[in-house]
């Protein structure tokens, strides 16, 4: 095998340090993206029954015109998260003890499977807030 051909194996499974470095920048940026999409709708009301009041949670709903790009934007992040946690990584990558200290996939999924929960309820809150609010 050329040496070539061993970098381009390295670099196409992502082992070392730095593709940890980026599968929780991933995580994070997923995570962020989950919070920005609750940022219109349940961030105040949560923000309200915690007691926390002023001007600024009335200017929170103006987000919401943006919500579609905060769930295109978290979809792609969360997705791509998914793929890096769930990704196996063949034995071969690993030959030379680069992966000696994986990634705490557990820790990663777990965040990643949250972030995933709070976009689905930030996405169908509006939706199903009537109904929720007002049973009657």
């Amino acid at each position: 095998m050329s040496e070539t051909a061993s970098g381009e194996q390295a670099s196409a499974f992502d082992t070392g340090p730095e593709a940890d470095r980026k599968a929780w920048a991933t995580t994070g940026l997923g995570v962020l993206g989950a919070l920005a999409m609750t940022s219109c709708c349940i961030l105040p009301l949560a923000l309200v029954s915690l007691g926390v009041t002023g001007v600024f949670i009335g200017s929170l709903a103006e987000l919401y015109q943006y919500h579609w790009y905060f769930l295109a934007f978290a979809a792609a992040t969360i997705g791509y998260g998914f793929w890096k946690a769930y990704r196996p990584v063949p034995a071969a990558a690993c030959a030379d003890g680069s992966c000696a200290r994986p990634v705490n996939r557990r820790v990663m999924r777990t965040i990643l499977w949250v972030a995933a929960a709070i976009m689905v309820v930030a996405t169908a809150f509006p939706y199903l807030a009537p109904s929720l609010l007002n049973p009657f």
